[in-house]
């Protein structure tokens, strides 16, 4: 079993630290978006990104992770299109009709995927999108889900198994986090399989976080700039010992992301708040340790 305290001592940190992976998703999604990942990683203010292969705007940020030696680059694995923003399959040998809908887009609903979704097409988009961003010169620090799309929480079909089997293949974690078997909305058959799936992860030596805190997320009315950064200090100052991910989705605000999210007010005050120099000095404050998930997947591969 690889988890939970054996981890943090095989990085170095003592059972009671508190680590934190400070984790961009959505780079790739519009141009605005790279931008804000790529300062955020300039001024040191996020540690990890995960590249959405299949949105328009992935090559440039491919681009930007050369031109600024970027390193820590997950795939944010998709199989489902946003609300107002569709997107292709990567795999293009032949056309994957149990992922896609008559134009060839992906389903924007994760339960018409779960449903309809044949697992060797799943594998095949899955891999693909892995090797998309190996040949463009990534070496990916981890895998994880866009929308939650392989996790089986809309319908309790899940592809975690097949993913798996990706993350051996490559030598990659995976964001699933060990604490999710104690949140209180999982059902009893979900909570099962959860429960299942992270002992499958153990067993095949992949690498699993124990908790993941977010902020709230495309609420109304739309939250302030100050509470957010009020919401955001108390979540920091209530992480537990372990390893945990702050997930966000930070983006310069642009017609685009207007065009394409009814989210981009809190996804611009992210961004402003990771260069809170008040959050940044509560980090340190905390003594919260920030690592990325280059560091866990390199432990992984040496195990």
């Amino acid at each position: 079993m690889i988890g939970g305290a054996v981890i943090i001592r095989r990085l170095g940190y003592a059972a009671t630290d508190r680590l934190l992976i400070i984790n961009a998703d959505d780079f790739g999604l519009t141009q605005g978006t790279n931008e804000a990942i790529v300062s955020l990683f300039e001024s040191n203010s996020i540690t990890s990104a995960s590249i959405m292969m299949p949105c328009p705007e992935s090559n440039e940020a491919i681009a930007a992770t050369h031109q600024y030696g970027i390193r820590s680059i997950g795939i944010h694995l998709t199989l489902t299109s946003d609300l107002l923003s569709r997107y292709t399959p990567i795999y293009n040998q032949q056309t994957l009709h149990s992922l896609v809908e008559a134009d060839g887009k992906f389903h924007t609903d994760v339960a018409i995927l779960e449903h309809n979704a044949d697992e060797h097409e799943v594998r095949m988009e899955l891999d693909a999108q892995i090797q998309s961003a190996l040949l463009q010169g990534i070496d990916p620090t981890h895998l994880d889900s866009h929308a939650g799309s392989i996790m089986g929480l809309a319908t309790g079909r899940d592809f975690l198994e097949l993913t798996f089997d990706l993350c051996e293949k490559y030598g990659l974690p995976f964001n699933l986090p060990t604490r999710l078997i104690e949140q209180p909305f999982l059902t009893t058959d979900q909570l099962r399989m959860f429960r299942n799936r992270i002992t499958s992860a153990w067993d095949r030596k992949i690498v699993l976080i124990d908790d993941i805190v977010s902020l709230p997320y495309c609420v109304h009315p739309s939250p302030t700039y100050d509470k957010m950064k009020i919401q955001l200090g108390q979540m920091l100052k209530n992480i537990k010992p372990g390893i945990t991910q702050l997930t966000i989705h930070p983006s310069k605000l642009t017609d685009r992301l207007r065009s394409i999210t009814n989210c981009y007010h809190e996804r611009e005050i992210e961004h402003r708040l990771l260069q809170d120099r008040d959050i940044q000095q509560l980090i340190d404050r905390e003594q919260i340790k920030l690592i990325s998930w280059k560091d866990i997947r390199d432990l992984q591969r040496s195990s």
